[in-house]
């Protein structure tokens, strides 16, 4: 079976990063307009200002590239899940937008420093995906774990999709869409569902 695997709040816990990163940008920067957890971008969960929102990312930028960390067991789960004959396609929607000067063009090799930092293993890598639905057509994905509510109803309409569960998708809902909390019930979810896992024994694929 071929997985699609969303980054951002999918291999992390993006709006745990928003949060933390962003009220301490807000306290710093004197801005205090509340808080929308329903928001999926930092100007909707802040309020901010086109300009705000482009000073947060020029100093976070690297901070998420670098230094935010893996969601328990994601490798794990992963090394698993390829060990019993899955294909892993990390896809995501990263694009260079924030990555300036010297380092503009270079969010591929960043993405995969990460990657390799946390020993995610993968069969393919795309990043700058725009519309995900259509390549979820293209590239022949069976299945695909997603967090963002859009990419969600969008995606669930042709292929079953595992929402990780936030605050901002917490409407998806539909016979394709199957809310998920953990790797490792993701991970159980496939064995139940997707007949290919139910053939192998789980011990042999540790």
């Amino acid at each position: 079976m071929r997985i699609g695997v969303d980054l951002d709040g999918v291999l992390n816990d993006i709006a745990e990063w928003h949060f933390a990163c962003g009220s301490k940008f807000c306290l710093e920067q004197n801005i205090n307009r509340g808080f929308n957890p329903k928001g999926y971008y930092m100007e909707e969960q802040f309020h901010l200002t086109g300009e705000e929102n482009i000073e947060f990312w020029r100093q976070y930028i690297f901070d998420l590239l670098i230094a935010i960390p893996m969601r328990p067991y994601a490798s794990e789960v992963i090394h698993r899940l390829r060990k019993a004959g899955h294909e892993i396609i990390i896809l995501s929607a990263r694009d260079n937008q924030y990555l300036i000067n010297q380092y503009d063009g270079m969010m591929d090799y960043y993405v995969k420093a990460w990657l390799d930092k946390h020993n995610i293993e993968y069969d393919e890598l795309v990043i700058n995906t725009s519309n995900k639905r259509e390549k979820c057509l293209n590239i022949g994905l069976d299945l695909m774990i997603e967090d963002k509510a859009s990419n969600v109803n969008d995606i669930s309409k042709i292929i079953p999709v595992m929402v990780f569960d936030a605050p901002y998708n917490i409407g998806c809902t539909g016979k394709n869409v199957i809310r998920v909390y953990s790797w490792y019930q993701i991970y159980q979810e496939i064995i139940n569902k997707f007949a290919a896992v139910n053939t192998i024994d789980i011990e042999e694929i540790i």
